[in-house]
């Protein structure tokens, strides 16, 4: 008889710890979950686009030889300033020189030819010296193209010629560049490519230039995007922006690698929304909106945005609330209770 009263008064305590654990479970699903809440309010709003470039100079001139050649001398230094017209390198000119002593020499026996002519070959004479006189310019053309000179004042950044030496064919000669005018050349993906325009205000900064920062502006945009390989294996389509910078500090030289911040777009009084507000479905981005204590899925229309806030083209209005940083156990028409305390816009 103890052994069933034991048995007895062991069921009616698991009944009672099933029941109080069914009661509370479905006192916390049937009960107000809080959710951390924000409203919809009119701001001021700044689109930024951030990425990386590489600083190059405006006007720069790569010495390329044309024709293999053996470097007879070499003119300048890396590091040496160089004025517009003074020689860079020299190749061997040996064939050259004697080409255009060959021609001379034409010129002077056809001129006597025409000084001794008789008057019936005078014509035919004058024929042959005016072929002689361009034979020597096209020899004197051959002879200079082997001297390279200068095409901009500059530094020179680069001589890959040793005299001596046959003249490099993978590299240019000299490398000549006016460090007194540089662009930044970046690369934006095409979602941030579509939002740049011609004549955007840039800011530029660098490790080099610590808390000091350059202003630029976006003068050129390429035609067509360009399909590259991340560093994960993708392929993505980014388009070539040049920024021109409106002045180049002490200590910023070509190579360098800079971060930008392109002003894409300002608006003020704009409805918006914190992004973690936000989430998508496909192509779709939703809210879920607090009406009256209960949650409704809302599509809505977005504009500009940035790190913090999205602008709300349509599909809220200003006081509404919407939940923040929503779980995927959320539901529409769930009861909630909205914690505005620690959110908003």
């Amino acid at each position: 008889m103890k052994k069933l009263l034991w048995w007895g008064i062991g069921a009616v305590l698991v009944i009672l710890v099933l029941g109080l654990g069914g009661w509370w479970a479905w006192g916390k699903v049937q009960g107000p979950l809080q959710v951390k809440a924000g409203a919809v309010a009119p701001i001021s709003m700044q689109e930024d686009v951030y990425a990386t470039g590489s600083v190059v100079p405006v006007f720069r001139q790569e010495v390329v030889a044309l024709n293999p050649g053996r470097v007879a001398k070499v003119a300048v230094q890396v590091g040496d300033s160089v004025k517009v017209g003074q020689t860079l390198v020299s190749l061997d000119t040996t064939l050259e020189d004697a080409q255009v002593a060959q021609a001379r020499a034409n010129v002077e026996a056809a001129q006597t030819n025409v000084d001794a002519a008789l008057p019936s070959l005078l014509a035919q004479s004058k024929a042959a010296l005016k072929q002689a006189q361009e034979a020597l310019k096209v020899a004197q053309v051959q002879q200079g193209l082997q001297i390279y000179k200068a095409t901009l004042a500059g530094t020179v950044l680069e001589v890959n010629a040793q005299e001596g030496n046959t003249s490099p064919v993978q590299q240019p000669l000299v490398i000549v560049a006016n460090l007194a005018q540089m662009n930044v050349e970046a690369q934006l993906n095409e979602v941030d490519a579509g939002k740049v325009k011609l004549g955007q205000k840039v800011t530029v900064t660098s490790k080099v230039l610590g808390n000091t920062s350059v202003q630029g502006t976006i003068a050129e945009i390429a035609p067509e995007a360009v399909s590259q390989l991340s560093a994960q294996g993708n392929v993505s389509p980014t388009v070539s922006v040049t920024i021109r910078l409106d002045q180049v500090p002490a200590g910023l030289k070509p190579g360098f690698t800079v971060s930008i911040q392109i002003i894409a777009a300002t608006k003020a009084g704009v409805l918006a929304v914190p992004q973690e507000a936000l989430f998508q479905e496909g192509s779709k981005n939703y809210v879920y909106q607090i009406k009256e204590r209960r949650l409704l899925k809302t599509e809505v229309k977005v504009g500009i945005g940035n790190d913090t806030h999205q602008e709300i083209t349509s599909g809220l209005k200003a006081g509404d609330l919407v939940v923040l940083n929503p779980s995927n156990d959320l539901e529409p028409g769930q009861r909630v209770t909205p914690d505005t305390e620690s959110g908003g816009t």
